[in-house]
């Protein structure tokens, strides 16, 4: 492919992560917009009902169940957040437009999609991006002659990730619910391990 530029040795080593510091903003932004709506009274019931017994050992009090939850949430969004750059990604492997941004038209309760966590959110993913030499290149080779300036094109690659995040989100959330309503425990949370810059 040759939206990504060939870079000396030593240049290639200092760029060797896809840009994701903007995740940062989720994990400070999500656990306060979520602990309003989970709290003792809308999850107590369900972790005396549900994780009494041989799930005391794992989550020994209702604060460490919340708060598991709650982690569970941000990992679902930092994951939507990567899943939302593949998309973008295959274009460039593509040399293709980039993908709609489409988040899922439902959305389960809570929604934590304020204005102003949108507006941090998408600040901080273009302030990221925009320093990233590989996206420039990228730009400058491939998209160009379809947006009005690189700045236009780093925000539509934004609202392409925000898009993400939301989806994952809403995916971990029914995740958790189905949980709530079977006899086991809560699903696993797991990150994604840091995108590597491949060319």
């Amino acid at each position: 492919m040759h939206f990504l530029p060939d870079t000396l040795e030593e240049d290639a080593a200092g760029e060797r992560y896809w840009p994701d510091g903007f995740k940062q903003v989720i994990r400070e932004e999500i656990p306060p917009a979520l602990y309003s709506d989970f709290n003792e009274q809308s999850l107590g019931q369900i972790y005396k009902e549900k994780f009494s017994a041989k799930y005391r050992a794992k989550y020994p009090d209702l604060k460490s169940f919340i708060e598991q939850v709650i982690g569970l949430v941000v990992i679902g969004a930092e994951n939507g957040a990567d899943q939302g750059f593949d998309g973008i990604f295959k274009s460039f492997m593509k040399e293709s437009a980039l993908p709609e941004a489409k988040p899922y038209a439902r959305h389960l309760w809570p929604y934590i999609f304020s204005g102003p966590f949108k507006e941090k959110i998408h600040q901080a993913i273009v302030q990221e991006y925009k320093r990233d030499k590989s996206l420039q290149y990228a730009y400058q080779v491939g998209y160009a002659a379809k947006y009005g300036g690189f700045a236009e094109f780093i925000d539509e690659m934004a609202w392409r990730i925000e898009a993400g995040i939301e989806s994952g989100v809403d995916d971990v959330l029914a995740k958790i619910y189905r949980s709530f309503r079977a006899k086991g425990g809560l699903p696993q949370g797991r990150r994604r391990p840091k995108r590597l810059k491949e060319w």
